[in-house]
């Protein structure tokens, strides 16, 4: 395979920097080459605030992933998220040439652009446009009408849109990290591609990915995200408490945290059989898993009802068959956190499960980075739509020769 076919991804978390190197396969997968994880401490709340601190964490993730896949990476996927990111609504219309008449991948480009001519705030950027649904002459519900015939093609298509300066902050980044941003997607989006069924988006989901610093929750419906907010919180604070309850350094205490927290006191073990050295103290103590539940519990349940408001906050008009499906390492390691959700939420919930590559959900962004990318953006248009168009081009090129000669 050429070089053209390697393609690499970039999650910027709170506390982690994940970059993965994949290879297109001839059947359109993904071969994962390598990856290379580093410590974080540039990113607050999904916004850069030490510009250094990025590029070096950026720097240290795309070495490890250059070494472990023997491949020089020059470009990157980048997965985006912030308090800062808003969905909008709008719609594209062009004609399609008489004399053609057979919709093309250019003309699908070409209606995805005009879906982009709307007034935002000076301060704004579009990131994205995702084709909710297409139109072709009246007749909607099309999700590719490449090929179709009709005069008029409509797009209605969800705009993703951020803050200028925040976006230019990650690209600087990126760009004196030694790379070029060859696309920015939304965090989301990689996500649903790894964890989320076509039946689920389409019935109605809501994707929740508890991270380090921050909350996640977006709703997809009929195929395509209808609803996005970052909630400023996640599995740190679990982790300070327990610092702080039990006098412990940050890292024992996310240790302890990983190992044996517990969000209900009920499924809790009462035997202290839980090893601690307090700071101060000069001998260590045990504790029981319901001392330690005693912390958490009230933690956890605190992050759900954040995470109920931010639902309701959406005010959505239908229900969400599909439930709640949870992603993220802020509360992936901690037993009974899912029955806490199911009896607060009153929904049907699950944790999101990938493959091997995501045994303790820290890949899962890179990797739907990767294949949201091969699906969704230039290698879809790079490869089967062009040649579609090579095709379309070949048949109007013989019907001129006809004609004329």
């Amino acid at each position: 395979m050429g070089k053209s076919n390697i393609i690499a991804s970039l999650d910027l978390g709170t506390s982690k920097t994940c970059c993965m190197v994949g290879e297109i396969t001839r059947s359109g997968d993904i071969d994962v080459l390598g990856y290379g994880i580093s410590s974080s401490s540039g990113i607050k709340k999904g916004t850069v605030i030490n510009i250094d601190l990025v590029i070096q964490s950026i720097v240290k993730a795309v070495e490890l992933a250059e070494q472990m896949s023997n491949t020089k990476i020059s470009h990157v996927a980048v997965g985006l998220s912030g308090s800062n990111i808003s969905l909008l609504t709008n719609r594209g219309v062009v004609a399609i040439p008489r004399n053609e008449g057979e919709i093309t991948p250019q003309d699908v480009e070409r209606v995805i652009q005009a879906a982009k001519i709307m007034a935002i705030p000076y301060d704004r950027e579009i990131i994205d446009v995702i084709p909710r649904e297409f139109i072709v002459d009246g007749c909607d519900s099309i999700k590719d009408p490449v090929g179709m015939i009709g005069t008029r093609l409509e797009v209605s298509a969800c705009i993703v849109v951020g803050l200028l300066t925040a976006i230019q902050n990650i690209v600087r980044c990126v760009q004196k990290a030694g790379l070029s941003v060859e696309s920015m997607i939304l965090k989301p989006l990689a996500s649903a591609e790894m964890l989320l069924s076509e039946d689920e988006m389409d019935m109605g989901v809501v994707l929740v990915d508890v991270g380090a610093g921050t909350t996640e929750v977006a709703v997809f419906q009929e195929g395509c995200i209808i609803a996005y907010e970052m909630i400023p919180i996640g599995g740190d604070l679990i982790t300070n408490d327990i610092a702080i309850g039990l006098r412990l350094p940050y890292s024992i205490a996310e240790e302890i945290k990983c190992k044996y927290a517990c969000a209900l006191s009920n499924l809790a073990s009462d035997k202290p059989d839980i090893e601690i050295q307090s700071l101060g103290d000069s001998s260590p103590r045990k504790i029981s898993q319901n001392d330690l539940a005693a912390i958490v519990e009230p933690r956890v349940q605190e992050i759900l009802s954040y995470i109920i408001n931010c639902i309701k906050g959406f005010n959505l008009k239908t229900m969400l068959p599909a439930g709640i499906v949870f992603t993220g390492g802020g509360l992936v390691h901690i037993k009974g956190y899912l029955e806490m959700s199911q009896q607060l939420l009153d929904l049907p919930v699950r944790l999101g499960i990938t493959d091997s590559y995501d045994r303790e959900q820290t890949f899962t962004v890179a990797l739907g980075l990767l294949n949201y990318l091969i699906k969704h953006r230039a290698f879809n248009i790079g490869s089967a739509a062009k040649e579609r168009s090579a095709y379309g081009l070949l048949e109007r090129a013989k019907r001129i020769i006809r004609e004329y000669f």
